[in-house]
């Protein structure tokens, strides 16, 4: 573990498909000059990184250089991080930037000599609210991001962790199967949507189910009950195993975790709590430059 200062700084981003959020992360769990940045992820190499370098470049002025320490960038995968080097094809997202080694362009590109580390961008806000957020009074917090996908991150004593027990292989649970279905076509936006469309609702998205519930519908809080219990049942070896004190549920199907949490802590058996901060993949991130 490294020492944390807390005059010491880190540029910190949030690649999303449509927009990076970034901010200046001070130790201790600070944020500031956090901005939203539409992006055409599926534009050439060269603008996507020309569109990085100028958000970078915004927050360079702000830094004092005998305290910066580095930027650090939560990306979707698959990514290899350690390297620097982008993996994602055929996502409809950042397709130009396949076996593009971002560490490396961003440094050419920036003349930039401290450290440019990586994180998967859901590993990043369970750390986050790990430390910072919902899970911060817990030792061992299992998390997961429920919306285009399925992301995981394991957590013991605030460092994420890739191995060790009830840690399946790279932390991911995306592509395992449940019930003969790989869990990320399941326990996403599309897999709740197609629980709708098998029940008689068709709706595009969530907040069109959330509209029905308000209205007094309750079908589509019995979908959401049974998406709980099945989401229970695939964690539920992990938790057990893992030892996990509690599980953080992040991304845009956490709006509507009320309606399935109790179905959700029944399987379990752990308590279920939604996440807390709005910066938490940014202070995730930023973790990487004190935790080794």
């Amino acid at each position: 573990m490294k020492t944390e200062n807390n005059k010491n700084s880190v540029i910190a981003l949030d690649v999303g498909g449509s927009s990076v959020k970034s901010g200046l992360v001070k130790s201790g769990g600070l944020t500031d000059f956090v901005c939203h940045t539409p992006i055409n992820s599926q534009a050439s190499k060269e603008k996507v990184l020309r569109a990085f370098v100028e958000i970078i470049q915004t927050y360079l002025p702000k830094v004092n250089p005998n305290e910066f320490l580095g930027i650090a960038i939560g990306f979707p995968g698959p990514f290899d991080y350690e390297n620097g080097l982008c993996l994602i094809q055929g996502q409809s997202k950042y397709d130009n930037l396949y076996q593009v080694n971002i560490r490396d362009e961003l440094s050419k590109l920036l003349d930039f000599k401290k450290p440019i580390l990586f994180c998967n961008d859901a590993k990043a806000a369970v750390t986050g609210e790990a430390n910072y957020g919902a899970g911060k009074e817990f030792d061992r917090v299992m998390g997961i991001t429920l919306g285009t996908g399925l992301g995981a991150g394991f957590i013991v004593n605030g460092v994420s962790v890739l191995t060790g027990q009830g840690v399946p292989l790279n932390a991911e649970l995306f592509s395992l199967e449940f019930n003969g279905k790989r869990a990320d076509d399941l326990f996403s936006t599309r897999g709740l949507t197609e629980r709708f469309n098998q029940s008689g609702f068709h709706y595009a998205n969530i907040a069109e189910a959330a509209k029905d519930i308000q209205h007094g519908h309750t079908f589509p809080i019995e979908v959401l009950r049974e998406f709980g219990k099945d989401l229970g049942r695939f964690l539920r070896p992990f938790a057990d195993d893992f030892g996990a004190d509690v599980l953080i549920v992040l991304g845009g199907i956490a709006g509507a975790l009320n309606y399935f949490r109790n179905k959700l802590e029944d399987q379990l058996d752990i308590p279920v709590h939604p996440g807390k901060i709005q910066d938490a993949a940014l202070l995730g991130v930023a973790k990487l430059f004190y935790y080794e």
